[in-house]
């Protein structure tokens, strides 16, 4: 079995998914043949030192598609490539129409996100589910057959922290340090207000430092928390160089982190205690067992629902872990239990075959598999 792994790379290309990607096909490497392929505006820096990546192909829409079908198709004859399996929707989209494509399999993961708007959304031959949100989506939905979407939430390598010769600030172990590793002046602005209101209330009571990771999307908006941070004088470092593509790297440095989706689970992975924002709080809330099902639902992001006891308790959990040096140590027991029995991708790749060779044997109709999605793939080509 040779597969395609293929993702569309465009902005700043270094979000979640590109860091799954990577970090799944090293998984999946160790037991078939793989080849990572990008194509877009732009090169994911997250994939160039990826062992399996061929190359990035530029392309700017339609008037690239030769382009695209030249490369592409000299790679599927060359490699005899078994299986493509697309890592967002509008590579699927290009992917469905391409003719060296026609007569190979094609799965599709969604990568965590809210729920798609339409309820007959896009098709594949297969799709793998990054989060519970969604699959109880697919489950629900009369459009899908069950045999053909599949949920593998395991998407996180173990991570190891950055040696200390490559580590470019030093940690302030006087400090009380929290992060949050995110796109900045985008998405994910309220987790980032309501981190701003927690380390202004703790800043009078313990000596805590805030630093933010992330690359700027909007220099604006971003602004508008520059100048909060400035006014209130609050204890925060921000870095969104070059560095920040990798903002894992940066880790060493949290006593707490303040995720979303992966960022959350990159942090559990070193059993660092972590917080993720509620849409019924407005300071992010301290994840524990208790109430870990019911973030998890929708995976750690700003849809997420605080528990009537996470919105009575949550400000006094925090504080009993900066006071007290047994309860963070338990707390980082718990964060990394969490994250070997939900997040870890060791052992995954046996999940992701089981698909593959489903997908492999059974019947296909491409045709069918288009006219399911037309909307969608006339709606990328306009947009390119």
């Amino acid at each position: 079995m040779n597969i395609l792994l293929i993702i569309y790379s465009a902005g700043k290309a270094s979000g979640g998914h590109y860091h799954s990607l990577d970090q799944l096909s090293k998984e999946l490497g160790k037991g078939i043949k793989l080849n990572v392929v990008s194509f877009g505006p732009v090169s994911s820096p997250v994939l160039t030192s990826n062992p399996f990546f061929k190359y990035h192909i530029p392309f700017a829409g339609i008037y690239n598609l030769l382009s695209l079908f030249k490369h592409l198709g000299k790679l599927i004859r060359s490699e005899s490539i078994s299986l493509i399996h697309c890592f967002d929707t509008e590579s699927l989209n290009w992917m469905l129409i391409l003719p060296s494509t026609f007569k190979i399999p094609i799965v599709l993961n969604k990568c965590g996100g809210p729920n798609p708007l339409r309820k007959n959304w896009q098709h594949a031959d297969s799709i793998i589910l990054f989060s519970k949100e969604n699959f109880n989506w697919f489950d629900s939905n009369i459009h899908y057959n069950a045999n053909d979407y599949h949920l593998i939430p395991n998407r996180v390598t173990k991570l190891d922290l950055l040696p200390i010769e490559k580590r470019t600030l030093t940690k302030d172990t006087s400090k009380i340090n929290f992060m949050r590793v995110s796109r900045l002046g985008g998405a994910y602005e309220k987790t980032l207000w309501d981190t701003l209101k927690m380390i202004n209330v703790l800043n009078d009571k313990f000596p805590v430092h805030l630093y933010i990771v992330g690359r700027i999307q909007d220099e604006i908006r971003f602004s508008k928390f520059v100048d909060v941070i400035n006014r209130d004088n609050l204890p925060v470092t921000i870095i969104t160089d070059d560095r920040a593509s990798r903002g894992a790297d940066f880790l060493y440095l949290a006593d707490f982190v303040i995720g979303t989706g992966r960022s959350f689970m990159e942090a559990l992975s070193l059993g660092i205690p972590s917080l993720t924002p509620a849409v019924n709080m407005d300071w992010p809330v301290l994840v524990l067992k208790e109430n870990f099902n019911q973030l998890f639902s929708s995976n750690f992001s700003e849809r997420s629902v605080a528990d009537s006891s996470s919105k009575i308790n949550n400000e006094n959990r925090i504080v009993k872990l900066l006071l007290d040096n047994q309860s963070y140590l338990l707390a980082q027991e718990e964060a990394n239990l969490l994250f070997q029995n939900y997040f870890y991708l060791k052992g995954v790749g046996e999940k992701y075959f089981d698909v593959y060779n489903r997908v492999i044997t059974k019947e296909r109709n491409r045709i069918k598999l288009i006219i399911k999605n037309l909307l969608y793939i006339i709606k990328t080509i306009i947009s390119n």
